[in-house]
Parts: structure tokens; C-alpha cells; sequence
């Protein structure tokens, strides 16, 4: 029996990865804002209490992602699988309760906080794996070094492209755990964000009429679980492996950049 921890797993491709994993006796834990739809997961999937472990949390908040790893290394020896689904649009820049543009924080700070939180426990698995659904093939220049909150000049497209293009340079700095980076393509969901109702009664039909449904939409997520790459970081849409531009020099930037913003809000950051 393989322990999956799945952020974001209450709805949309989380939410039927958990289902599928629950239906295949592993153990599944869920971090998520909802113990509603948690319970209706368990429900439906139709599996004893301790199967099925749920976090409420939000992950926009730094201390919340690192207090979850660190719920989930002490309760398990070993994980088999992180994968990383959280996702908010955010149409307005906004800030968190901690002082972090909301999109940066949860779309990538949370991920490499969970990541590092339990890079110790993926390490004692036999095959360990991130997937980090983050739609790799943002622009090489989508960070804003200068104004990584984006103040000035905020766009909801901006925001995005930053956080996804932090992710794959971040991805680099794991060791001895299979990291993938994933784009689901367009997927049915709730689409989670502020959007204003026109907004999300147009996506809701565009999502009915062209959106894969989740449960169709995870199978090349099991694969590369169950299959997981032989190359340290990969990127892949779909079944398709996609190229990944890398930039050492970027990487390390990144990675001293976070440090120094995890330090500021008192949580470690050694891999």
C-alpha cells in the first residue's frame, strides 16, 4: 500500500486522483480547504476512516503549507507521491495575510514548501515522486526580479506565468526524488478564482462543451506515478514530454530569493 498526498484534492483533477488511488487501496491524504467534500470523497469512494487522512488548510499561507508537511511526516515513515493540484485565479492583486501576492504564494511558494517539508519522507520511498501540476512553458523571462510581488503593473496573466515559471526553476533543487512537471491541459473543474459572474458562467459552458473530464484527465498522472521517469525532472503535457529550458544561474537566484522570503517569515528552507 503506497501513501499519495495530494494538495488541492477536493476538487477538480485532485479530486479524481484521490477517488482513483482510494479505489486502488491506497492511502490517500487530502490537503484541502473543504472536510465537506472530503467526506463526500470518503463517501464515494466508499473506504474505512483511515484511508483516507484530511488536512484542512490554506495553502496560500507559508506557515499552513509547512505546519501540514509537518503533520504528514510525523504521521508517515515514508510517501510515495506528492502531487501538487492547488490553484486559485486571482483576477486583482492581492495580498495574503503574511504579505505575499496571493497567486506567487499559493501557486508556487506552498508547492516548495510542501516539497521541502517532505523531501525526507519521499526520499525513504522505494520510487518517490513529485508531480507538480504547475503547466510548465512559461516564458524564460516571466519573473519579475525586481518586483517578484508585483506591485507595479499587476496582471492576472503576469502573476501566472511568474509563479509557473518559478516552479520549473525551483524544480532543479530536490535530490533523489523524480520530479515532474505537468499541464493537464484543459480540464473541467469549478475554476476556483474572484472571477465575476459572466466570467464564470462563460467558462462554466466552455469547460461542459471542450473541458476533458477529471476522470479521463488523471490517467497520465498514474502512469508517471506508477512509471515515474528516468530523468530527475522532466515536463510533460499530457503524455507528451515537453522540452524544459533551463537556467542555473535563474535556479539559484530563485532559490536564495525564497530562502531569504522563508527566513522573513520564520520558516526553514534547507532542502
Amino acid at each position: 500500500m503506497r501513501t499519495i498526498v495530494i494538495s488541492g484534492g477536493t476538487d477538480g483533477i485532485g479530486r479524481a486522483l484521490a477517488l482513483h488511488y482510494l479505489r486502488a487501496g491506497e492511502t490517500v491524504v487530502i490537503i484541502g480547504r473543504s472536510a465537506a467534500k472530503a467526506d463526500a470523497i470518503r463517501a464515494e469512494a466508499d473506504v474505512p476512516a483511515g484511508r483516507l487522512r484530511f488536512l484542512r488548510a490554506d495553502l496560500a499561507l507559508a506557515r499552513e503549507s509547512e505546519r501540514v508537511a509537518a503533520e504528514i511526516a510525523a504521521e508517515f515513515p515514508s510517501v510515495d507521491a506528492l502531487i501538487m493540484c492547488a490553484a486559485y485565479v486571482s483576477t486583482r492583486r492581492h495580498e495574503t495575510a503574511e504579505g505575499v501576492e496571493h497567486t506567487f504564494a499559493l501557486f508556487y511558494l506552498s508547492r516548495y514548501i510542501l516539497t521541502i517539508g517532505l523531501a525526507d519522507r519521499l526520499r525513504a520511498a522505494p520510487r518517490p515522486i513529485v508531480v507538480n501540476v504547475s503547466v510548465p512553458g512559461a516564458p524564460r523571462d516571466a519573473i519579475q526580479w525586481d518586483d517578484l510581488g508585483l506591485r507595479s503593473g499587476f496582471t492576472s496573466l503576469k502573476a501566472n506565468r511568474q509563479a509557473r515559471r518559478a516552479n520549473e526553476l525551483i524544480a532543479t533543487c530536490f535530490p533523489e526524488i523524480t520530479y515532474v512537471l505537468y499541464n493537464p491541459g484543459y480540464v473541467e473543474t469549478s475554476f476556483a478564482g474572484d472571477f465575476n459572474r459572466p466570467t464564470r458562467a462563460i467558462m462554466g459552458l466552455l469547460g461542459r462543451l471542450a473541458a476533458t473530464p477529471p476522470a479521463k484527465a488523471i490517467a497520465p498522472v498514474v502512469d508517471l506515478v506508477d512509471q515515474p521517469p528516468a530523468a530527475p525532472v522532466s515536463a510533460f503535457k499530457g503524455r507528451k514530454e515537453i522540452a524544459r529550458p533551463v537556467d542555473p544561474a535563474d535556479a539559484l537566484k530563485l532559490q536564495e530569493g525564497t530562502a531569504r522570503l522563508l527566513a522573513e517569515l520564520g520558516i526553514p528552507s534547507d532542502v
